[in-house]
């Protein structure tokens, strides 16, 4: 009885063994396939792939050799797509602007304008007698396009005439000087004879005196005629002033241009009353306009276009466009937005049949020759 309960140890023994050994190698395979699991990072951190460290165990770490290179190559794979992709991106693009600058530089949709554009108002109330002109007509500097009614000013304008040369004659009448002069001398004389005939006792010393006073009267009448010419210098253009104002006043009741133009619309009609200040008419120039356009503050620098030949095309009817030359002359004095910065050329207009060819519009295109300078 005693030996049945010893081969029952016995026999425990042998099977606990037998299950730690079996157990053992799951357990350690286990732990060498979390070894060679790689970390995953974390979003933002750096992403150079984890190098799985050897275990001591030979089969894992047959394993962690041969994962290592295959993660090293698709990193430097990925390193070398991203140096090649962005400095080759940036330097086709700075070449491209390189080219761009040392060229021309084309603006579309830029706007026409009129350079000189006014409204010809009316100088004086009244009521318009005549216009001589109609909507579309050129006319010359200094043309008259029209005149309100002056009938009044005219008569005021004659009368400050009259008086005028009435003053301008007395002013350069110096006869009545001439005559005061030639009585002084008279006078200097007798007042003379008189005392040397009062010394030897021929005449008496009453004599003497009544001489010299008529001599002194005479030199007083000199003077006064002397004055009386200048007053009338005074009066003549105190009368200049008074004629020269009336016939201002005729002069603007007169319309007219200061500069070439033409006549775009026309807002009254003859027999219509206008009020001083009021437009008549509105006239602009057509032989020169602008031609304004907006540059990116990025692409060129404002000192860099001012005074540059532009060339400008248009679209005109049948598919057909017409360039014209003019000059940056205005820069940077208006923004549009943030980004960019406005540029106008005056740009040289032509006659066509008859008809400006070049007009106010927007859509065209200039194309600014940043090489050529208007010299």
């Amino acid at each position: 009885m005693s030996r049945i309960p010893a081969a029952q140890r016995f026999l425990k023994s042998a099977l606990m063994l037998s299950l730690v050994g079996l157990i053992g190698p799951a357990t350690h395979a286990q732990t060498s396939n979390r070894i060679l699991q790689p970390i995953q990072p974390r979003t933002g951190f750096n992403t150079v792939p984890f190098r799985a460290a050897r275990p001591a165990n030979s089969n894992s770490g047959a394993v962690g050799n041969a994962l290592t290179p295959a993660n090293s190559a698709a990193y430097q794979s990925t390193t070398f797509s991203q140096s090649q992709t962005f400095p080759t991106a940036n330097t086709a693009s700075i070449s491209s602007q390189a080219s761009q600058v040392a060229d021309t530089l084309d603006l579309k949709n830029c706007t026409i304008s009129f350079i000189d554009d006014i409204m010809l108002p009316a100088q004086e109330s009244g009521v318009i007698s005549s216009l001589s002109v109609k909507e579309g007509d050129a006319i010359q500097a200094g043309t008259v396009v029209g005149k309100i009614d002056d009938d009044i000013f005219q008569q005021i304008l004659k009368q400050a005439k009259l008086r005028y040369e009435l003053a301008s004659d007395a002013a350069e009448d110096s006869l009545a000087i001439e005559a005061a002069e030639k009585k002084y001398k008279v006078a200097a004389i007798e007042a003379r004879k008189t005392s040397d005939l009062a010394d030897k006792g021929s005449k008496s010393e009453s004599d003497r005196l009544m001489a010299i006073y008529t001599k002194e009267i005479a030199a007083l009448e000199r003077d006064k005629a002397i004055r009386e010419q200048q007053k009338a210098g005074l009066e003549k253009r105190l009368e200049e002033s008074r004629y020269l104002e009336a016939e201002k006043h005729v002069e603007s009741h007169v319309l007219q241009s200061e500069f070439d133009a033409s006549v775009i619309k026309i807002m009254k009609k003859p027999q219509e009353y206008v009020q001083k200040g009021e437009a008549v008419m509105r006239i602009a120039r057509m032989d020169r306009l602008w031609v304004q356009g907006a540059i990116e503050i990025t692409d060129l620098n404002p000192e860099e276009v001012r005074g540059k030949r532009v060339t400008v095309t248009v679209q005109r009817a049948r598919n057909e466009t017409a360039t014209f030359d003019g000059v940056i002359t205005n820069v940077g004095l208006e923004r549009q937005g943030l980004t960019r910065y406005m540029v106008k050329a005056e740009v040289q207009n032509r006659p066509i049949d008859g008809h400006w060819e070049l007009q106010p519009l927007s859509g065209a295109i200039m194309r600014i020759h940043l090489a050529e300078s208007d010299k």
